[in-house]
């Protein structure tokens, strides 16, 4: 069984092994071009192809997988399955109908709920309970094609997006294994979706992790799991009459308030409690511009913020 795999982000990169430790190293793996990264700006590969360089296997990095060029190039391995994981394009069907069994797709939530770009945040945000990993075939929708394969797990209730994301990583690489057999075997059969069920994630942008001290704190602390530690949750505050932006990190939702949304209500060792629209949020874990993570009793030291102060409100004038 020849296999190829498209893949840009970490995520795949676990898949990428399986397939390997499988005797199913891929003939070619496909992967976006090299971006500028750092200080200097050098050239540096996405995650999954450095993966896939280390392991010594054969990497091309077009534009555009639907291109003309890239598409020849695909054709000419001969692959029968093309695995697509995380790698940032929708196909077309010139693509799609390329490989003899088609594309196989790894998704990280139980689809069809989650389709899209964040669905590991998506599952945090929405405050679900149990979340999981889709082997599916590819049809030209966004995830929209049958199911292969689901394998489901629990969401801790501490549980970060980063954390998450690496546990349904390296339960995809087992399943899409179990998938490729079954089709290479003919025992398994794809299972069309219930669109009527499905449910959507765009892509996260920086400016999410900005929060908004008028949502409730169950709220809050469900965006400060989600996104760390990308883009981090985040807010301002007034230090000796500059604003500074902090990074907010291992929190918990508290009944009662009694203040104005970002109001801080107490300040010591064991955390700052901060007003929200319904609730308080006590902050454990801290992280001033351009410093390290702290305890907010380290972080008391050196920020003398105290109740009474304000975090501020993405509405606030700034100054």
């Amino acid at each position: 069984m020849n296999v190829a795999f498209a893949g840009t982000g970490e995520f795949g990169i676990p898949s990428l092994r399986c397939l390997t430790e499988a005797d199913l190293a891929p003939v070619l793996v496909i992967s976006q071009p090299d971006r500028r990264k750092g200080r200097k700006g050098a050239p540096t590969p996405p995650p999954l192809a450095a993966a896939a360089f280390d392991l010594g296997l054969p990497v091309f990095q077009p534009e555009r997988l639907n291109q003309e060029g890239a598409r020849a190039r695909l054709s000419e391995t001969g692959a029968d399955v093309l695995v697509v994981v995380a790698y940032g394009q929708l196909l077309r069907r010139k693509v799609l109908d390329l490989p003899r069994l088609g594309c196989v797709n790894v998704h990280g939530s139980l689809l069809p709920r989650h389709r899209g770009a964040s669905p590991i945040q998506a599952a945090i945000l929405a405050g679900d309970s149990v979340t999981g990993v889709t082997v599916m075939q590819m049809d030209e929708g966004l995830d929209s094609g049958p199911v292969l394969l689901q394998l489901e797990t629990e969401i801790d209730s501490s549980e970060t997006g980063g954390a998450l994301h690496d546990r349904l990583a390296e339960m995809g690489g087992p399943l899409l294994v179990r998938a490729l057999r079954g089709l290479q075997s003919g025992d398994l059969s794809p299972d069309p979706q219930d669109h009527g069920a499905s449910t959507a994630c765009g892509m996260i942008e920086k400016r999410d992790g900005l929060l908004d001290w008028g949502l409730s704190a169950e709220d809050l602390q469900r965006r400060v799991r989600a996104y760390d530690p990308w883009p981090g949750a985040h807010t301002m505050a007034k230090i000796r009459e500059r604003d500074v932006r902090f990074g907010i990190f291992q929190v918990t939702a508290e009944t009662g308030s009694g203040g104005e949304p970002g109001a801080i209500l107490d300040a010591s060792a064991d955390g700052l409690v901060i007003a929200t629209g319904q609730g308080a949020l006590r902050v454990q874990s801290i992280q001033p511009a351009g410093k390290r993570r702290m305890d907010a009793g380290a972080f008391l030291r050196g920020y003398p913020l105290r109740a009474g102060d304000r975090f501020a409100m993405p509405t606030d004038p700034a100054s």
